[in-house]
Protein backbone atom coordinates (compact mmCIF):
# COMPACT_ATOMS: atom_id res chain seq x y z
CA UNK A 1 0.00 0.00 0.00
CA UNK A 2 2.76 2.44 1.08
CA UNK A 3 4.27 1.92 -2.79
CA UNK A 4 1.30 2.55 -4.24
CA UNK A 5 0.20 6.07 -2.07
CA UNK A 6 3.62 6.93 -3.01
CA UNK A 7 3.43 6.47 -6.39
CA UNK A 8 0.13 8.28 -6.34
CA UNK A 9 1.54 11.02 -4.88
CA UNK A 10 4.50 11.49 -7.09
CA UNK A 11 2.38 11.03 -9.72
CA UNK A 12 0.08 13.24 -8.98
CA UNK A 13 2.96 16.01 -8.33
CA UNK A 14 4.56 15.69 -12.07
CA UNK A 15 0.62 15.92 -13.43
CA UNK A 16 0.46 19.11 -11.50
CA UNK A 17 3.86 20.44 -13.03
CA UNK A 18 3.04 20.06 -16.46
CA UNK A 19 2.11 23.53 -16.95
CA UNK A 20 5.83 24.33 -16.16
CA UNK A 21 7.06 21.64 -19.34
CA UNK A 22 4.21 22.72 -21.42
CA UNK A 23 6.22 22.42 -24.28
CA UNK A 24 7.34 19.06 -24.20
CA UNK A 25 3.72 17.64 -23.43
CA UNK A 26 2.13 19.28 -25.98
CA UNK A 27 4.33 17.43 -28.39
CA UNK A 28 3.18 13.97 -27.10
CA UNK A 29 -0.71 15.05 -27.34
CA UNK A 30 -0.38 16.32 -30.78
CA UNK A 31 1.18 13.72 -31.73
CA UNK A 32 -1.14 11.06 -30.42
CA UNK A 33 -3.96 13.45 -31.32
CA UNK A 34 -2.95 13.57 -34.55
CA UNK A 35 -2.32 9.51 -35.33
CA UNK A 36 -5.59 8.75 -33.88
CA UNK A 37 -7.29 11.30 -36.00
CA UNK A 38 -5.65 9.86 -38.99
CA UNK A 39 -6.07 6.35 -38.39
CA UNK A 40 -9.74 6.02 -36.71
CA UNK A 41 -11.47 7.66 -40.25
CA UNK A 42 -9.39 5.30 -42.09
CA UNK A 43 -9.90 2.22 -40.39
CA UNK A 44 -13.51 3.30 -40.08
CA UNK A 45 -13.72 3.60 -44.18
CA UNK A 46 -12.04 0.32 -45.02
CA UNK A 47 -14.58 -1.55 -41.97
CA UNK A 48 -17.71 0.60 -43.52
CA UNK A 49 -16.96 -0.83 -47.14
CA UNK A 50 -16.98 -4.13 -45.97
CA UNK A 51 -19.85 -4.04 -44.13
CA UNK A 52 -21.81 -2.17 -47.07
CA UNK A 53 -20.58 -4.46 -49.87
CA UNK A 54 -22.01 -7.31 -46.97
CA UNK A 55 -25.25 -5.46 -46.29
CA UNK A 56 -26.89 -6.90 -49.68
CA UNK A 57 -26.27 -10.74 -48.30
CA UNK A 58 -28.90 -12.91 -47.73
CA UNK A 59 -29.02 -16.39 -46.74
CA UNK A 60 -31.97 -17.40 -48.77
CA UNK A 61 -30.48 -15.94 -52.02
CA UNK A 62 -27.94 -17.46 -54.41
CA UNK A 63 -26.33 -16.10 -57.31
CA UNK A 64 -24.98 -18.23 -60.24
CA UNK A 65 -21.93 -17.14 -62.14
CA UNK A 66 -19.72 -18.68 -65.14
CA UNK A 67 -16.96 -21.36 -63.89
CA UNK A 68 -13.81 -19.42 -62.40
CA UNK A 69 -15.55 -15.70 -62.57
CA UNK A 70 -14.61 -14.29 -59.26
CA UNK A 71 -17.15 -11.53 -60.12
CA UNK A 72 -20.08 -10.83 -61.84
CA UNK A 73 -18.52 -8.65 -64.45
CA UNK A 74 -16.44 -11.68 -65.36
CA UNK A 75 -19.42 -13.77 -65.88
CA UNK A 76 -21.39 -14.37 -68.89
CA UNK A 77 -25.04 -16.48 -69.52
CA UNK A 78 -27.01 -17.24 -72.25
CA UNK A 79 -30.74 -17.20 -72.22
CA UNK A 80 -31.14 -20.55 -72.54
CA UNK A 81 -28.74 -21.01 -69.26
CA UNK A 82 -30.78 -19.16 -67.19
CA UNK A 83 -33.99 -20.31 -68.26
CA UNK A 84 -33.00 -23.74 -67.50
CA UNK A 85 -31.41 -22.72 -63.49
CA UNK A 86 -34.58 -20.86 -62.78
CA UNK A 87 -36.78 -23.98 -63.13
CA UNK A 88 -34.61 -26.23 -60.11
CA UNK A 89 -36.63 -27.15 -57.38
CA UNK A 90 -35.33 -25.23 -54.61
CA UNK A 91 -36.07 -22.00 -56.45
CA UNK A 92 -39.04 -19.80 -54.98
CA UNK A 93 -42.07 -19.60 -56.69
CA UNK A 94 -44.26 -16.33 -55.94
CA UNK A 95 -48.54 -16.72 -55.68
CA UNK A 96 -48.54 -16.58 -59.66
CA UNK A 97 -45.99 -19.92 -59.77
CA UNK A 98 -43.10 -17.64 -61.73
CA UNK A 99 -39.54 -18.27 -60.15
CA UNK A 100 -38.16 -15.60 -58.05
CA UNK A 101 -35.16 -14.43 -59.68
CA UNK A 102 -33.19 -12.13 -61.56
CA UNK A 103 -31.33 -12.44 -64.16
CA UNK A 104 -28.86 -8.88 -64.72
CA UNK A 105 -26.04 -7.44 -66.21
CA UNK A 106 -23.55 -4.76 -65.42
CA UNK A 107 -22.30 -1.41 -67.52
CA UNK A 108 -21.39 1.73 -66.24
CA UNK A 109 -22.87 5.04 -66.04
CA UNK A 110 -21.40 8.27 -66.30
CA UNK A 111 -21.88 11.04 -63.74
CA UNK A 112 -20.63 14.00 -62.15
CA UNK A 113 -19.47 13.98 -58.39
CA UNK A 114 -21.67 16.53 -56.41
CA UNK A 115 -18.39 17.02 -54.20
CA UNK A 116 -15.75 18.19 -56.39
CA UNK A 117 -17.57 17.96 -60.39
CA UNK A 118 -15.31 15.33 -61.01
CA UNK A 119 -16.91 12.34 -64.04
CA UNK A 120 -17.03 9.20 -62.47
CA UNK A 121 -18.96 6.13 -63.46
CA UNK A 122 -21.22 4.64 -61.28
CA UNK A 123 -22.79 1.35 -61.68
CA UNK A 124 -25.76 0.58 -64.27
CA UNK A 125 -27.71 -2.59 -63.04
CA UNK A 126 -29.84 -4.29 -65.91
CA UNK A 127 -32.19 -6.69 -63.69
CA UNK A 128 -35.42 -8.97 -64.19
CA UNK A 129 -39.12 -7.68 -63.08
CA UNK A 130 -39.09 -9.54 -60.15
CA UNK A 131 -36.20 -7.54 -58.77
CA UNK A 132 -37.63 -5.99 -56.07
CA UNK A 133 -39.74 -9.42 -54.72
CA UNK A 134 -36.62 -11.14 -54.83
CA UNK A 135 -34.64 -8.13 -52.67
CA UNK A 136 -37.79 -7.41 -50.47
CA UNK A 137 -35.46 -5.06 -48.03
CA UNK A 138 -35.44 -2.35 -51.31
CA UNK A 139 -38.37 0.20 -51.02
CA UNK A 140 -39.60 2.78 -53.59
CA UNK A 141 -38.93 6.09 -52.31
CA UNK A 142 -40.34 8.18 -54.42
CA UNK A 143 -41.53 8.35 -58.48
CA UNK A 144 -42.27 4.96 -60.24
CA UNK A 145 -40.91 1.55 -61.35
CA UNK A 146 -39.52 1.73 -64.65
CA UNK A 147 -41.47 0.60 -67.42
CA UNK A 148 -39.49 -2.65 -69.18
CA UNK A 149 -39.25 -1.89 -72.97
CA UNK A 150 -38.80 2.01 -71.80
CA UNK A 151 -35.44 3.90 -71.58
CA UNK A 152 -35.99 4.53 -67.97
CA UNK A 153 -34.23 4.10 -64.84
CA UNK A 154 -34.73 4.50 -61.37
CA UNK A 155 -31.53 5.19 -58.77
CA UNK A 156 -30.41 4.49 -55.50
CA UNK A 157 -30.97 6.77 -52.49
CA UNK A 158 -26.85 6.64 -52.01
CA UNK A 159 -25.93 7.34 -56.05
CA UNK A 160 -28.88 10.38 -55.74
CA UNK A 161 -26.61 11.64 -52.49
CA UNK A 162 -23.48 11.83 -54.28
CA UNK A 163 -24.08 12.62 -58.17
CA UNK A 164 -25.30 14.64 -59.87
CA UNK A 165 -28.30 14.85 -62.44
CA UNK A 166 -30.20 11.95 -61.41
CA UNK A 167 -33.18 13.37 -59.71
CA UNK A 168 -36.40 12.33 -60.59
CA UNK A 169 -37.33 13.94 -64.01
CA UNK A 170 -33.55 14.40 -65.05
CA UNK A 171 -32.21 12.82 -68.34
CA UNK A 172 -28.75 10.37 -67.98
CA UNK A 173 -27.36 9.91 -71.29
CA UNK A 174 -26.55 6.44 -71.71
CA UNK A 175 -26.14 3.67 -74.80
CA UNK A 176 -28.87 4.89 -77.21
CA UNK A 177 -29.94 8.20 -75.83
CA UNK A 178 -31.37 9.42 -73.10
CA UNK A 179 -32.72 7.50 -70.51
CA UNK A 180 -35.27 8.92 -68.00
CA UNK A 181 -34.92 8.66 -64.21
CA UNK A 182 -38.08 7.72 -63.01
CA UNK A 183 -37.78 6.70 -59.45
CA UNK A 184 -35.56 6.40 -56.56
CA UNK A 185 -34.97 3.90 -54.50
CA UNK A 186 -33.41 2.49 -50.71
CA UNK A 187 -33.10 0.05 -48.16
CA UNK A 188 -30.97 -2.58 -47.10
CA UNK A 189 -27.77 -0.46 -46.09
CA UNK A 190 -26.11 -1.74 -49.21
CA UNK A 191 -24.39 -1.45 -52.11
CA UNK A 192 -27.53 -1.32 -54.45
CA UNK A 193 -28.03 1.90 -53.30
CA UNK A 194 -24.93 3.10 -54.92
CA UNK A 195 -26.28 1.83 -58.57
CA UNK A 196 -28.39 3.23 -61.47
CA UNK A 197 -31.30 -0.13 -62.46
CA UNK A 198 -33.26 -0.39 -65.64
CA UNK A 199 -34.51 -2.85 -67.29
CA UNK A 200 -32.38 -6.08 -68.30
CA UNK A 201 -34.18 -6.70 -71.67
CA UNK A 202 -33.85 -2.93 -72.35
CA UNK A 203 -30.18 -2.45 -71.36
CA UNK A 204 -29.25 -5.10 -73.30
CA UNK A 205 -30.87 -3.74 -76.34
CA UNK A 206 -29.69 -0.57 -76.08
CA UNK A 207 -26.01 -2.17 -75.36
CA UNK A 208 -26.25 -4.90 -78.28
CA UNK A 209 -25.80 -7.44 -75.38
CA UNK A 210 -27.05 -11.14 -76.31
CA UNK A 211 -26.71 -12.52 -72.64
CA UNK A 212 -26.52 -11.74 -69.39
CA UNK A 213 -23.66 -11.69 -66.14
CA UNK A 214 -25.23 -13.03 -63.44
CA UNK A 215 -28.36 -14.95 -62.17
CA UNK A 216 -29.83 -14.17 -58.71
CA UNK A 217 -32.33 -16.82 -57.30
CA UNK A 218 -34.57 -16.21 -53.64
CA UNK A 219 -34.03 -20.01 -52.36
CA UNK A 220 -37.00 -21.91 -50.87
CA UNK A 221 -35.27 -22.01 -47.68
CA UNK A 222 -31.61 -21.22 -46.64
CA UNK A 223 -31.28 -24.99 -46.53
CA UNK A 224 -32.06 -25.57 -50.30
CA UNK A 225 -28.51 -23.77 -50.77
CA UNK A 226 -26.16 -26.89 -50.84
CA UNK A 227 -28.89 -28.73 -53.01
CA UNK A 228 -28.97 -25.98 -55.52
CA UNK A 229 -25.30 -25.15 -55.89
CA UNK A 230 -24.99 -29.31 -56.68
CA UNK A 231 -28.33 -29.45 -59.23
CA UNK A 232 -25.96 -26.28 -60.34
CA UNK A 233 -22.60 -27.44 -60.36
CA UNK A 234 -23.17 -31.44 -61.59
CA UNK A 235 -25.52 -30.06 -64.75
CA UNK A 236 -23.54 -31.36 -68.00
CA UNK A 237 -25.36 -28.41 -69.99
CA UNK A 238 -24.15 -25.86 -67.44
CA UNK A 239 -20.71 -24.73 -67.24
CA UNK A 240 -21.94 -22.77 -64.05
CA UNK A 241 -21.13 -22.45 -60.24
CA UNK A 242 -24.17 -21.22 -57.76
CA UNK A 243 -22.90 -19.46 -54.82
CA UNK A 244 -24.56 -17.98 -51.47
CA UNK A 245 -24.56 -14.46 -51.89
CA UNK A 246 -22.67 -13.91 -48.69
CA UNK A 247 -20.12 -16.06 -50.08
CA UNK A 248 -20.28 -14.46 -52.79
CA UNK A 249 -20.27 -10.81 -51.55
CA UNK A 250 -17.39 -11.73 -49.18
CA UNK A 251 -14.95 -13.08 -52.09
CA UNK A 252 -15.86 -10.05 -54.72
CA UNK A 253 -15.02 -7.31 -52.06
CA UNK A 254 -11.70 -8.93 -50.74
CA UNK A 255 -9.26 -7.06 -53.24
CA UNK A 256 -10.59 -3.38 -52.59
CA UNK A 257 -11.25 -4.53 -49.12
CA UNK A 258 -7.41 -5.54 -48.44
CA UNK A 259 -6.31 -2.46 -50.47
CA UNK A 260 -7.97 -0.03 -47.87
CA UNK A 261 -6.75 -2.20 -45.16
CA UNK A 262 -3.25 -1.99 -45.95
CA UNK A 263 -3.74 2.09 -46.67
CA UNK A 264 -5.18 1.98 -43.26
CA UNK A 265 -2.33 -0.07 -41.78
CA UNK A 266 0.20 1.54 -43.84
CA UNK A 267 -0.39 5.53 -42.97
CA UNK A 268 -1.47 4.55 -38.88
CA UNK A 269 1.93 2.76 -38.61
CA UNK A 270 4.08 5.37 -39.96
CA UNK A 271 1.76 8.03 -37.71
CA UNK A 272 2.28 5.66 -34.97
CA UNK A 273 5.96 5.51 -34.93
CA UNK A 274 6.27 8.92 -35.08
CA UNK A 275 4.00 8.97 -31.89
CA UNK A 276 6.00 7.36 -30.42
CA UNK A 277 9.22 8.89 -31.22
CA UNK A 278 7.65 12.13 -30.52
CA UNK A 279 6.99 10.56 -27.07
CA UNK A 280 10.19 9.28 -26.61
CA UNK A 281 11.98 12.48 -27.04
CA UNK A 282 9.76 14.27 -25.16
CA UNK A 283 9.93 12.21 -22.44
CA UNK A 284 13.45 12.25 -22.48
CA UNK A 285 13.74 15.51 -22.41
CA UNK A 286 11.40 15.98 -19.42
CA UNK A 287 13.59 13.57 -17.65
CA UNK A 288 16.71 15.61 -18.68
CA UNK A 289 15.46 18.69 -17.43
CA UNK A 290 14.34 17.37 -14.09
CA UNK A 291 17.52 15.40 -12.82
CA UNK A 292 17.94 17.17 -9.93
CA UNK A 293 14.21 16.75 -8.74
CA UNK A 294 14.85 13.04 -9.79
CA UNK A 295 17.69 12.29 -8.21
CA UNK A 296 16.38 14.92 -4.54
CA UNK A 297 13.48 12.20 -4.64
CA UNK A 298 15.31 9.01 -4.85
CA UNK A 299 17.33 10.76 -1.92
CA UNK A 300 14.56 11.41 0.56
CA UNK A 301 13.53 7.96 -0.31
CA UNK A 302 11.68 7.50 -3.19
CA UNK A 303 12.32 3.78 -4.73
CA UNK A 304 13.77 3.86 -8.21
CA UNK A 305 10.54 1.60 -9.09
CA UNK A 306 8.31 4.89 -8.35
CA UNK A 307 10.00 7.41 -9.55
CA UNK A 308 9.61 5.10 -12.55
CA UNK A 309 6.16 4.26 -12.34
CA UNK A 310 5.53 8.14 -11.70
CA UNK A 311 7.12 8.95 -15.08
CA UNK A 312 5.74 6.13 -17.33
CA UNK A 313 1.91 7.05 -15.72
CA UNK A 314 3.12 10.79 -16.96
CA UNK A 315 3.58 9.26 -20.41
CA UNK A 316 0.43 7.72 -20.13
CA UNK A 317 -1.98 10.10 -18.66
CA UNK A 318 -0.31 12.95 -22.05
CA UNK A 319 -1.04 9.96 -24.67
CA UNK A 320 -4.73 9.07 -23.09
CA UNK A 321 -5.23 13.12 -23.37
CA UNK A 322 -3.60 13.17 -26.64
CA UNK A 323 -5.87 9.97 -28.42
CA UNK A 324 -8.91 11.47 -26.46
CA UNK A 325 -8.78 14.77 -28.79
CA UNK A 326 -8.18 12.81 -31.86
CA UNK A 327 -11.02 10.75 -31.17
CA UNK A 328 -13.29 12.84 -30.50
CA UNK A 329 -11.86 15.08 -33.77
CA UNK A 330 -12.20 12.02 -35.59
CA UNK A 331 -16.11 11.32 -34.47
CA UNK A 332 -17.40 14.88 -35.04
CA UNK A 333 -15.80 15.27 -38.32
CA UNK A 334 -15.99 12.02 -40.19
CA UNK A 335 -19.12 9.99 -38.17
CA UNK A 336 -21.98 9.12 -40.25
CA UNK A 337 -20.13 11.06 -43.73
CA UNK A 338 -21.13 9.34 -47.00
CA UNK A 339 -18.65 9.41 -49.23
CA UNK A 340 -18.21 7.60 -52.74
CA UNK A 341 -15.25 5.45 -53.85
CA UNK A 342 -13.77 2.80 -56.13
CA UNK A 343 -15.18 -0.26 -55.54
CA UNK A 344 -18.80 -0.13 -57.13
CA UNK A 345 -20.13 -3.86 -59.12
CA UNK A 346 -18.06 -2.98 -61.95
CA UNK A 347 -14.80 -2.33 -62.69
CA UNK A 348 -13.80 1.80 -62.18
CA UNK A 349 -17.32 2.54 -60.63
CA UNK A 350 -18.05 3.67 -57.51
CA UNK A 351 -19.49 2.57 -54.18
CA UNK A 352 -21.24 4.82 -52.07
CA UNK A 353 -21.53 4.13 -48.22
CA UNK A 354 -21.62 5.90 -45.06
CA UNK A 355 -18.66 6.20 -42.78
CA UNK A 356 -19.32 4.74 -39.37
CA UNK A 357 -17.15 5.46 -36.24
CA UNK A 358 -17.96 2.58 -33.39
CA UNK A 359 -17.24 2.81 -29.57
CA UNK A 360 -15.28 -0.54 -30.23
CA UNK A 361 -12.97 0.93 -32.91
CA UNK A 362 -12.64 4.46 -30.93
CA UNK A 363 -11.55 1.97 -27.49
CA UNK A 364 -9.22 0.34 -29.43
CA UNK A 365 -7.50 2.89 -31.49
CA UNK A 366 -7.49 4.68 -27.81
CA UNK A 367 -5.63 1.63 -26.11
CA UNK A 368 -3.27 1.21 -29.28
CA UNK A 369 -2.75 5.20 -28.20
CA UNK A 370 -1.84 4.88 -24.44
CA UNK A 371 0.39 1.49 -25.01
CA UNK A 372 2.48 4.16 -27.51
CA UNK A 373 2.88 6.44 -24.62
CA UNK A 374 3.81 3.73 -22.28
CA UNK A 375 6.54 2.58 -24.80
CA UNK A 376 7.26 6.11 -25.03
CA UNK A 377 8.26 6.88 -22.02
CA UNK A 378 9.52 3.33 -20.59
CA UNK A 379 13.34 4.15 -21.40
CA UNK A 380 12.93 7.63 -19.81
CA UNK A 381 11.44 6.34 -16.74
CA UNK A 382 14.85 3.59 -16.78
CA UNK A 383 16.95 6.22 -17.05
CA UNK A 384 15.02 8.08 -13.99
CA UNK A 385 15.41 5.05 -11.84
CA UNK A 386 18.91 4.22 -12.71
CA UNK A 387 20.34 7.45 -12.41
CA UNK A 388 23.19 7.58 -9.79
CA UNK A 389 22.22 10.24 -6.84
CA UNK A 390 25.54 10.92 -6.09
CA UNK A 391 26.68 11.91 -9.48
CA UNK A 392 23.61 13.99 -9.83
CA UNK A 393 23.42 16.20 -7.02
CA UNK A 394 27.26 16.83 -7.07
CA UNK A 395 26.87 17.91 -10.95
CA UNK A 396 24.21 20.82 -9.26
Amino acid sequence: MNFIRQTLALTATNLRNIPQRLGNSLVIVIGVAGAVGVFIPILAMSMSFRATVRGDGSDDRAIVLTRRATTESESWLTREEVARIVDFPQVRRDPDNRPVASAELLMVAPVSRKRDHTDVNATLRGVGTQYFALRPELKLQSGRMFVPGKQEVIVGAGALSQFDGLKVGDNLRLQDGDWTVVGTFAGGNGARESEVVADALTVMAAYKANGFQSLTVALRSPAELAAFKSEVGRDSKLLLLAYGEPEYLATASESVNRLLRLVAYTIGSIMALGALFGALNSMYSAVSARRLEMATLRAIGFSPAIVAMAVLSEALVLAFAGAAIGAALAYALFDGAAISTLGGAVFNSQLVYSVSITRELVFEVVALACALGLAGGLLPAMRAARANIAEELHEK
